[in-house]
């Protein structure tokens, strides 16, 4: 019987109602006849069995088996106790439905000042009561009091998030993430159907708070994974890992009988006491520090100087379309456009890449798309901008894969000829203080050699080697994933490795470049000091998610929705190719993961490049992997960024060697001679556009610089 419920239960979360419902119905027969009609589990199949009815529409049923397992509840348990306290919530959800507002109005307060007392803030229930509550308020018109109850709840969750990604594993972050992303697609809507003064700098602390949020906690993670290997910071980076698992452990379960009263200064003690070490880990690593500040929207303001912002962020519209806005931040004023059709606006997008990537293609095409694009996504941003040249942009969606400087205006010039337009992944990015600049080499690793055979004659290949060999299963291990990794030489990438170092030589810069055999992972495992400037030239990649996988992992989700299932990680999808990839391949996972050819975006977030001004990945498609709603790009270029790096130039599609070497050569022959790295590069790219032999867009807009305080 258990087995059955569960399985009504799965269909119930899957909105299989038609399939949960006869299920639900034997299942309270049968627990009525064994257990009785006031045992815990049949009331709990009847509960089930009502929100079924509600769901289907059968509305009649649905209040007879609500009612019914209410007062079964509120008899045998009382009103505090965990279940009354979810058949009061589906109680208010059905008088919603009934149209019986004021009912329903009074059922979520009592049952949300009940959650609140017994349960916490933080529990799931309580957070489902006061998203409901919220909800209800909106409809009845009383728009401040429900403005109020989401900003609550967004507060809340901020907390919860914090405490709770914290200590997940990598793979259920995202599950984390995408589990309350309807909470905050709601309070978006809110905001905008104030569309009052408070609107715009509300939706832009949204953002703020949440744009980017799974990678800023993943790199937390990780660096403080790197402190442990310090005797000095061992034991208050053990402290810090188990207070967090404590406070999370706390937030997901709330008060017990035992402790209810205490509960409030255990959770207050238990957040001074991660403040406290993570103070003190920040004052041994600028680069902890800045990731841990809790930035403010002033912070951001202060931060942009006289540049204006645009902040595009995707959402989820009542009829669950995906749907965008963008806010603008100039000279301290805030206001936003509402995009009617983002899936219009996706598709041109997707247009003008193809177009842009097609050597042969006319410029007056090529402009035509792009003026379309400028019209539908920029030109209602042209009033708020007004004369500002200097614009900040932080895209969401698919925009983090367009080249905004293609976009063409009324005047048919393209945006890079009148705008400077500074890419960052979040606002975020603007209030952090920059790291001390790295005082290392520049250093370049062009053109690796994929074959080379030298880790495999390491005693350890030479083992797993003699293991697998006696596997029957050996075949059925190669060819899937990074193991079907394979790729053909660059010799290109090699002469622009030797190209820069010819630049750099001219400008007297000390300069160290691997090729080759010698163009290793390792490299960047084992530097003495953080580079200044860092350029890799080779194959970037980005795997498609493993649907198998995937629902492999969702099928190990049971119970409580409070939990999701761990998720694909995108950050061991995306990497970097470096010598001996090819020859390792079969043996990824096995052999020493430092230098086996591949580097992970999560593998990046290890690396020492605190205060690197500049990394360079002229590689095919290195902007690119997983785009997340709301939170940008999972792949190379972030995980850098988290790593440290003030600046990263990556490429959205594969160019020619000759037009890569050509705008390299001149954007290193200006930034080594002293100007800023976002300058040399537009420089770059406004001379290519004045050569015809390098005009087209395909050559010049390939290659996007992102970066902080750029």
């Amino acid at each position: 019987i258990a087995n059955q419920n569960n399985l009504a239960y799965l269909y119930l979360r899957d909105e299989r109602y038609n399939e949960a419902q006869p299920i639900f119905t034997k299942v309270h027969s049968q627990w009525s006849k064994l257990l009785g009609a006031e045992h815990q589990n049949t009331l709990k199949a009847l509960n089930n069995l009502g929100r079924v009815q509600k769901s289907l529409g059968n509305l009649e049923a649905a209040e007879k088996h609500l009612m019914e397992a209410l007062a079964g509840r509120t008899k045998v348990f009382g009103k505090r106790h965990a279940d009354t306290l979810r058949s009061m919530n589906d109680m208010g959800e059905l008088f919603v439905v009934q149209e019986k507002l004021d009912e329903a109005l009074k059922m979520f307060q009592e049952t949300l000042k009940l959650e609140e007392e017994v349960l916490g803030e933080n529990h799931p229930y309580t957070f489902e009561t006061l998203n409901n509550l919220a909800d209800l308020l909106k409809i009845m018109g009383k728009t401040e009091e429900a403005y109020k109850l989401f900003m609550t709840g967004f507060e809340r969750r901020n907390a919860f998030l914090d405490r709770v990604l914290w200590v997940a594993g990598d793979n259920t972050r995202q599950s984390y993430i995408s589990l309350h992303r309807p909470e905050q697609n709601a309070l978006i809507r809110m905001l905008l159907s104030l569309d009052d003064e408070r609107t715009a700098r509300d939706l832009f602390e949204v953002s703020l708070r949440r744009k980017g949020i799974l990678l800023k906690i993943t790199s937390e993670t990780q660096q403080v994974i790197m402190l442990s290997g310090s005797p000095e910071l061992q034991a208050i980076t053990e402290d810090l890992t188990q207070t967090r698992k404590t406070l999370a452990g706390l937030t997901l379960s709330g008060p017990t009988d035992e402790n209810r009263k205490e509960f409030p200064k255990i959770i207050f003690d238990l957040e001074e006491k991660v403040n406290m070490l993570q103070l003190k880990l920040g004052e041994k690593s600028v680069r902890f520090r800045q990731s841990t500040k809790q930035v403010t929207v002033d912070e951001v303001v202060e931060g942009m100087g006289e540049n204006a912002m645009v902040d595009f962020m995707s959402f989820r519209g009542e009829d669950d379309s995906l749907r965008m806005l963008a806010v603008v931040v100039n000279a301290g004023e805030f206001s936003f456009v509402e995009y009617e059709d983002l899936e219009l606006i996706s598709a041109i997008v997707m247009e003008l890449r193809e177009i842009v990537q097609d050597e042969g293609a006319e410029d007056e095409d090529i402009k035509s798309v792009a003026y379309d694009l400028w019209e539908i996504l920029w030109q209602p941003l042209t009033e708020s901008l007004g004369e500002t040249a200097s614009i900040f942009i932080s895209p969401d969606s698919l925009l983090n894969v367009l080249p905004f400087d293609v976009l063409t205006d009324s005047d048919d010039s393209y945006l890079l000829e009148n705008f400077d337009l500074r890419i960052i992944s979040s606002a975020r990015d603007l209030a952090l203080d920059p790291l001390l600049a790295a005082k290392g080499d520049l250093m370049i690793i062009a053109g690796p050699d994929y074959d080379s055979d030298k880790i495999l004659k390491t005693p350890a290949a030479r083992e797993v080697n003699h293991k697998r060999s006696r596997s029957v299963v050996r075949g059925a291990r190669m060819g899937s994933g990074l193991r079907g990794l394979n790729f053909d030489p660059l010799p290109g990438a090699e002469k622009e490795g030797e190209v820069i170092k010819e630049v750099s030589d001219t400008k007297d810069r000390n300069t160290a470049i691997f090729s080759q055999r010698v163009a290793e992972e390792k490299l960047l495992r084992k530097m003495s000091a953080p580079p200044e400037v860092l350029h890799i030239a080779t194959h970037g990649f980005f795997l498609k998610e493993d649907e198998k996988l995937k629902k492999r992992l969702q099928g190990l989700s049971r119970g409580s929705s409070s939990v999701p299932p761990p998720a694909d990680n995108p950050l061991l999808r995306a990497g970097l190719a470096f010598a001996g990839l090819n020859a390792n391949a079969s043996m990824l996972g096995e052999i020493d993961t430092d230098n086996d050819g591949v580097l992970t975006a999560m593998e990046v977030l290890s690396l020492d490049l605190a205060g690197t001004q500049l990394v360079v990945l002229s590689a095919c498609e290195t902007g690119l992997g997983e785009i997340h709603e709301g939170e940008g790009v999972y792949g190379l270029r972030r995980s850098f960024q988290e790593a440290g790096v003030k600046n990263v130039i990556n490429s959205f599609w594969e160019v020619s060697d000759a037009g890569t070497q050509l705008l390299m050569t001149k954007f290193y022959d200006k930034f080594l001679a002293g100007m800023p790295a976002r300058e040399a590069m537009r420089e770059a790219r406004l001379e290519m556009l004045d050569d015809v032999q390098w005009s087209a867009p395909f050559y010049w807009s390939a290659f996007v610089m992102v970066g902080r305080n750029t």
